[in-house]
């Protein structure tokens, strides 16, 4: 087990190096433990209270006072049925905030109607192309796209396997006639379009696309999409991983839809031509 494992369940360094010390000894004195793990003196009880609060570590009923850990198997399933309710409440209390929102948004000055989508922890199968297909055929003239700089190669797991089918998905937007303009910040995206594109044989469809579909390339801090100028999507943060998008909320009202258009336009002129 290295520090690394541990971080991914949420122990700082100095906590992961303290446990992992530890885990080869029977049990040791805090001053020992401190020049052991090479953490701080000053730092030390501090650390060894966080360990005791995730129920990882406890104290041997001596003098001085010893510290040793509890059996790794048992502690560790306990920690993670506890992250697991942790997360089923904040999702509750998401879920009621979004609730409070979309009534909210009946004032007069608000969007009219307002529809939350939340995505799976991983699409299986054909769910993700099937929800794709589903919001695009519904795209009669014209999709604008801004796509956040957080979705750079590597940074979203789920992005980077998805954009095959996004790819896939604006080129039938084309062949059906849609207009497509894309901001992108430089993501998988680029390259997953330019090979389907150059791997297309039929000279009219390619025609249609130098004339439908215009892609450029900016990094910015901005992430949703307009469909035919009345529809706005947006997605949906984790805010406790806010690299991790929980779904996406649709905003059918033209007025709004015209307020994120102005914004596009004006991101627009600031991109480098990619196609």
């Amino acid at each position: 087990m290295d520090e690394k494992l541990l971080a991914k369940i949420g122990l700082n360094k100095y906590e992961s190096s303290v446990y992992l010390t530890l885990l080869k000894q029977d049990s040791m004195e805090a001053s020992k433990l401190s020049n052991a793990s090479k953490v701080p003196i000053g730092k030390i009880y501090e650390v060894l209270k966080a360990l005791k609060n995730y129920e990882l570590v406890e104290i041997q009923p001596s003098r001085p006072q010893r510290y040793q850990v509890v059996d790794p198997e048992r502690a560790f399933k306990l920690m993670y049925k506890r992250k697991e309710e942790e997360t089923l409440n904040k999702l509750k209390m998401l879920k009621e905030t979004f609730d409070e929102i979309e009534r909210e948004l009946c004032n007069d000055n608000s969007p009219k109607n307002v529809e939350t989508v939340f995505w799976p922890d991983r699409f299986r199968n054909n769910e993700l192309n099937e929800m794709v297909t589903s919001t695009f055929e519904k795209i009669d003239h014209e999709i604008c796209v801004v796509i956040h700089g957080k979705y750079r190669p590597g940074r979203s797991e789920l992005y980077d396997s998805s954009v095959s089918t996004f790819s896939k998905a604006y080129l039938s937007l084309v062949q059906r006639g849609v207009k497509v303009k894309i901001l992108d910040p430089g993501s998988q995206f680029l390259p997953s379009l330019k090979e389907l594109i150059d791997s297309i044989e039929d000279l009219s469809f390619k025609r249609n696309i130098k004339d439908l579909m215009e892609v450029r390339i900016l990094e910015n801090e901005y992430n949703f999409v307009i469909i035919d100028s009345r529809i706005t999507l947006l997605d949906i943060e984790d805010q406790f991983n806010m690299g991790r998008n929980l779904g996406m909320t649709r905003i059918y009202d033209e007025s709004y839809a015209k307020r994120f258009k102005a914004k596009f336009d004006e991101l627009w002129t600031k991109g480098e031509l990619f196609l």
